[in-house]
């Protein structure tokens, strides 16, 4: 993943933490300030995703590597604030639900989750698609050849016919009887 991505993420995460911190005391409902939450899901999962890809253990990448720890730990401190702005906007009604926050982490897991089933089963899909295709083709070559080797006799055996026909010498109307008596074998005539 690129700096530039994850600058973007840590951007837009900042700007989604001010418009739920400014608008937390007057909604109605959670709804009004998803598309923020899910930036801020979103965000985190960019900066762990490049935090983890930093494999190098060069000058750059060690301090994009510093960068991108720094930078989670923020979003970890700031969302947990939003946590607890949330749970205190939306209490739990009874001591044994989950709160509010928890509810949308488990939401946003399970979309999230959803989402990584569909492409994989889209992948199978695809995967299987290009299979089916590829015996596909190999049974129509099959066939191809089949017949193709089925007009070579057809072609070679009219060859022979018309060889006949044109008389090549050979006296076609004899019997069998009459090819194996004794007067045929000895007879040089």
């Amino acid at each position: 993943m690129e700096p530039l991505s994850a600058i973007a993420a840590v951007t837009a995460a900042s700007n989604a933490i001010g418009f739920i911190k400014s608008r937390i005391s007057d909604i109605q409902s959670i709804s009004e300030i998803s598309d923020a939450i899910t930036t801020l899901f979103t965000a985190r999962d960019r900066i762990n995703k490049e935090r983890n890809a930093q494999d190098g253990v060069g000058e750059i990448s060690l301090r994009s590597s510093i960068n991108a720890v720094v930078e989670a730990r923020k979003l970890a401190e700031s969302m947990s604030e939003i946590q607890q702005l949330v749970d205190a906007r939306f209490p739990k009604k009874h001591p044994d639900e989950p709160s509010a926050w928890q509810e949308i982490q488990a939401h946003y897991n399970a979309a999230k989750k959803a989402e990584k089933d569909r492409q994989k089963k889209a992948q199978v899909e695809a995967a299987r698609r290009q299979q089916e295709v590829a015996e596909t083709i190999k049974s129509c070559a099959i066939i191809f050849c089949v017949l193709l080797v089925a007009v070579f006799f057809f072609v070679v055996m009219f060859m022979t016919i018309a060889r006949g026909i044109n008389g090549d010498g050979y006296d076609y109307s004899r019997t069998v009887l009459e090819m194996e008596s004794s007067a045929t074998f000895y007879d040089a005539g």
